[in-house]
């Protein structure tokens, strides 16, 4: 589903593009090279390939992977897209042993198959990540550039990934943060409201246009005020609204 001249959504549990497991995933088209933003719990894979083809997209043409963080709604497809496709894997170093372990107490999968989220016999497949990301690292695909911000606060190593395309300015969030200013709060370790507030201010003043979160719906023009919105709540002393 084209949402913008280089944007695409191509897989989402919500919205029934793929598997229920799924989070948002996203193509951004730079120049024919395709960049995927997340690959969804890797459950179904082939709807999100038919999805791409049906974009007019050849998913052949995938060559980077970024991945917001490792929890399996964003990161379990990661291994099967890349014996695919032979793409590179970006994640945040912090994480990158929680992706190439497939342990699921460290990918605090063990504490959403309790909650319901997942299946019992759901399986995430585990990755060895091509490129570990710092904040502020650049990835440079042909004329586009897209830059890491690591928040934690949903995850240890949450990236959102920040780029200026010819449409407008853009910014993917995976679960750090959501439209109307909802954050990605979760009650197990590794998830952390002080490190919220320690680290939401990286996403103050980017005068973000274009808002594409890892669930729930996308925003199309004035995003940045959505992030303000959370930074704002961060400040105040009520729990902020939380996506879940």
């Amino acid at each position: 589903m084209r949402l913008t001249k280089s944007v695409y959504l191509v897989g989402s549990g919500h919205f029934g593009l793929s598997h229920k497991f799924d989070s948002s995933i996203y193509i951004v088209n730079c120049n024919n090279e395709l960049v995927m933003i997340d690959t969804g719990a890797g459950c179904n894979i082939d709807n999100i390939i038919d999805n791409i083809k049906k974009d007019e997209l050849d998913p052949n043409n995938i060559s980077t992977i970024l991945l917001t963080h490792s929890h399996a709604d964003h990161a379990g497809g990661a291994s099967k897209f890349k014996d695919l496709y032979n793409c590179k894997i970006y994640v945040s170093e912090i994480e990158s042993d929680f992706l190439n372990s497939g342990d699921e107490s460290k990918l605090k999968l063990d504490v959403a198959k309790r909650s319901g989220l997942y299946s019992p016999d759901y399986v995430f497949s585990p990755c060895k990540p091509t490129v570990l990301l710092k904040d502020n690292d650049l990835i440079k695909i042909n004329n586009f550039v897209f830059k890491a911000i690591i928040v934690p606060g949903h995850s240890e190593g949450s990236i959102c990934y920040f780029i200026k395309l010819p449409e407008g300015v853009a910014l993917f969030t995976g679960d750090v943060v959501f439209a109307e200013g909802s954050i990605g709060l979760l009650n197990c370790n590794g998830s952390s409201l002080s490190e919220y507030r320690k680290n939401i201010h990286k996403l103050s003043n980017l005068n973000i246009n274009l808002l594409f979160p890892g669930h729930f719906v996308f925003v199309l023009s004035d995003g940045q005020k959505h992030i303000d919105k959370a930074i704002k709540s961060l400040s105040l002393i009520g729990i902020p609204e939380n996506f879940i």
